[in-house]
């Protein structure tokens, strides 16, 4: 029967469970579900403290007993279709959030994995230089999973009408979790964590705690997203270009609380799709907060090897680092860390507390002795200050951060090693003497609802020693939304000390206006206008028209744009901009003219799976992935996200999951072709960090058809008849009290079973010449 299984009232699964005849302990029949071992551990239960499960399960695919657990019952309630299990407390897992239980952790699936992206541009300029550019762009993310293990790379090449085609790779790295130490090993071209030294890159091995292998109750402070949603939206956070969050939301207010956001700081910019085609967008500001660590826990880092520079002409000088971090009982935590490189050490050493509502705070120190390439020894000191708080009640974050170098001589690792270079060149600057004096920065964020909108700030202060002066940046965003329209207020502004003393001054304001045009339209289309009038320069304006189409597969764009201070007549720019959401990768094209230039773009992105069924094309692999399986149903949207189907062979892939964590990933069944039906809509997966998880959908393929059904005397089938489809495993279908049944995955003809009691019968049928409503075959058939 397929059932939803109940655990305490608790939907867990929706699935098919087999059912057996057993009789209680006064004899009197009942209906016993078969469920494995592994299945009662995935709905929560601690199989591991009831060795008796297994009495009857010689393996975790068989039956288990489920009388081992005391007092526990399961119940087949046949007229709403649920498994009711009542399982004592005792005997389920404490459930954290933000975690699924270990033994649900899923390594994926051995499989070759690459993304890709291509760009081509063809310039045609008109004015003061009169000439054509072509430039070409391709970007190759290649990777491997097995067992735990991942190998990734990024290689790119680059060529223009100036340069030859160069290849470049940015990185190189096999990594794997150990889960036993909620650790994960590096070996290769990686970035250090940046919680008490600056980020370093290097190239070696690095044995680091992993966060998201523990319960968000024991981690360390992550930001909280809040925002409000119109309608079914999805909401993709970024941070440093990269989209680290992708999620569905119902309508209403929503806060994201599981955000795993990259080491060091970074502002997250949020964009809320809403299913009308309309879209909201804020920042919310982040930097690295104060450290305060639950009790008990431990955190560390482990790194050797080479110091990897983007300039390849800087030496690769020997590096180590260890960092250590402890949460201590009375809500303090103590951590430390020492650096070690030719030319450079470091030590630093801090104390953290967590005050409850009036957030955390951590204070710590840092002493150096360092040369410069062609400069005497230094040794210098450093004293660091960060606060952070949540208030959830007003949806406030702050955070603040304040360095204090106290002796001229301080100095970061990477400002040391940058300055060792093998071509014998030294790149210096007149900046590069400028010693610090102190460093401020804080940023503020407030969510007022709906209507009053996000605003955000942010704020630093760069004091400089032995000089008058020094260097600040401001900035301001504001974003809300109207009716169905969106409004966002910009304003940043940089004071930047120069040789003479004197400061240079920038500032930009940018005003963003968009509006829905769906009411004279009828379908997703938005108008759009903006004003940004920077202090050099002359002020930009520009206004749009921006819609989708079939689907949300097609998103389009028109802009026309005005430079006040651009040569004559060449102020004026039209751009047209399109992109296509395919099953099978994307497509974009753009065009842009004004009378001083001409630009066409051609762009295209996917990502490739090789796995042991074949290979498997589709839109750009992010994170974890699925591989969504439903054999002979293609074209089947899933997901909810634009473009991504399933292919010729029913498959496809659904990225950006959310690791160690239950993630379901659905079918749309009012788009299954007709000969194709599913057993369930969702599956549920629990991928590990970067794993490839497959997500199987049990699909009969043939007819169907509605059947009713009568025995030889004329008589009626009995009401709860069980009819099979011989040789079709999963077939069972039951006869109502009209004596019809609903039959799926039928053959053009062939045989049928009914069951009830002791007694049998079957039907032999043959589909009629032509189908009824909705491709559903109507028939009869005698039962022998």
């Amino acid at each position: 029967y397929r059932v939803d299984v109940m655990v305490n009232g608790k939907r867990v699964d929706t699935r098919d469970v087999v059912f057996k005849l057993e009789k209680d302990g006064q004899g009197t029949p009942f209906l016993a579900p078969c469920l494995t071992v592994s299945q009662l551990s995935r709905y929560g239960i601690k199989t591991e403290d009831y060795p008796q499960l297994w009495k009857a399960a010689k393996t975790p695919d068989e039956c288990a007993d489920l009388t081992a657990i005391p007092q526990a019952k399961a119940v087949l309630d046949i007229n709403n279709q649920q498994l009711q299990l009542s399982i004592p407390q005792l005997a389920l897992r404490t459930k954290f959030k933000g975690i699924a239980p270990e033994d649900l952790w899923d390594d994926g699936i051995p499989a070759f994995l690459m993304n890709y992206r291509a760009r081509t541009t063809q310039t045609d300029y008109k004015m003061d230089i009169v000439g054509r550019d072509n430039s070409s762009w391709v970007q190759l993310q290649p990777g491997i999973n097995i067992g735990a293990w991942r190998v990734r790379n990024a290689t790119s090449w680059q060529r223009s009408s100036q340069l030859s085609g160069k290849w470049q790779a940015a990185y190189t790295y096999a990594e794997r979790e150990l889960y036993s130490l909620k650790s994960r090993l590096t070996l290769g071209q990686k970035t250090s964590q940046g919680e008490i030294f600056d980020n370093v890159p290097f190239t070696g091995v690095m044995l680091a705690s992993d966060d998201n292998m523990v319960p968000y109750s024991e981690r360390q402070f992550a930001p909280v997203v809040r925002g409000i949603a119109r309608t079914q939206a999805r909401v993709e956070v970024k941070q440093n270009g990269y989209t680290i969050y992708n999620t569905t939301v119902a309508p209403g207010p929503f806060a994201l609380r599981d955000l795993s956001v990259t080491d060091g700081s970074g502002d997250l910019h949020v964009t809320v799709w809403e299913a009308d085609g309309s879209t909201q967008m804020f920042v919310v500001p982040y930097q690295t907060p104060a450290i305060a660590l639950h009790q008990g826990y431990l955190k560390y880092s482990l790194l050797a090897g080479r110091y990897r520079s983007s300039d390849s002409a800087t030496d690769k000088a020997q590096i180590a680092q260890a960092t250590l971090m402890y949460g201590l009982p009375w809500n303090l935590t103590a951590y430390g860390g020492i650096q070690s490189a030719t030319h450079y050490q470091a030590a630093s050493l801090g104390l953290g507390v967590s005050l409850g509502r009036w957030g955390s705070l951590s204070v710590d120190g840092s002493d150096t002795h360092s040369q410069r390439q062609g400069e005497a020894v230094q040794q210098g000191a450093s004293w660091r200050l960060r606060y952070s708080n949540q208030l959830t009640a007003t949806g406030t974050n702050f955070s603040l951060t304040r360095w204090q170098y106290a002796s001229q001589g301080y100095n970061t690792l990477s400002d040391v090693l940058d300055s060792y270079r093998h071509d014998g060149n030294r790149l210096w600057s007149w900046r590069e003497n400028l010693q610090p004096s102190s460093r401020t920065s804080l940023m503020l964020s407030q969510s007022w609802g709906r209507h009053l909108g996000n605003l955000s700030l942010t704020g630093s202060r760069t004091d400089w020693r032995n000089r008058p002066g020094h260097d600040d940046s401001y900035g301001l965003s504001w974003g809300t939304s109207i009716g169905g329209g969106s409004l966002s207020l910009n304003w940043n502004q940089n004071r930047t000390l120069w040789r003479n003393g004197a400061h240079r001054k920038e500032n930009i304001t940018s005003l963003w206006f968009s509006v829905p045009l769906s009411r004279w339209t009828g379908n997703n289309v938005r108008a759009s206008w903006q004003m940004t009038s920077p202090s050099q320069g002359g002020q930009t304006q520009q206004v749009g028209v921006n819609g989708e189409a079939f689907s949300r597969q097609l998103d389009w764009e028109v802009r026309q744009s005005y430079r006040a201070d651009a040569p004559p007549g060449g102020g004026n720019n039209s751009a047209l901009h399109l992109a296509w959401n395919g099953a099978y990768g994307l497509l974009g094209g753009d065009y842009s003219y004004s009378r001083t230039m001409r630009q066409m773009g051609v762009n295209i992105a996917g990502g490739i799976v090789i796995h042991h069924h074949g290979v498997t094309l589709g839109q750009p692999l992010q994170g974890s992935v699925a591989l969504v399986e439903a054999p002979g149903a293609s074209g089947v949207p899933v997901g909810g996200w634009p473009g991504v189907k399933t292919d010729f062979r029913g498959d496809t892939t659904v990225g950006n999951l959310s690791v160690y964590q239950e993630n379901t990933v659905s079918l749309d069944p009012s788009r299954l072709p007709d000969d194709a039906e599913v057993t369930q809509t969702d599956v549920r997966v629990v991928p590990t960090e970067g794993a490839v998880v497959e997500a199987k959908f049990h699909t009969r393929i043939g007819a169907r058809a509605l059947m009713t059904l009568k025995r030889e005397d004329g008589s009626a089938i009995p009401f709860g008849a069980q009819v099979t489809v011989n040789g079709q495993d999963g077939s069972a279908a039951l006869v109502d009290t009209d004596s019809q049944v609903y039959l799926t995955g039928l053959a053009d003809k062939g045989e049928l079973t009914v069951k009830w009691g002791a007694q049998q019968c079957r039907v032999n049928y043959q589909l009629p010449a032509h189908k009824g409503i909705a491709g559903l075959y109507q028939m009869s058939g005698l039962c022998r």
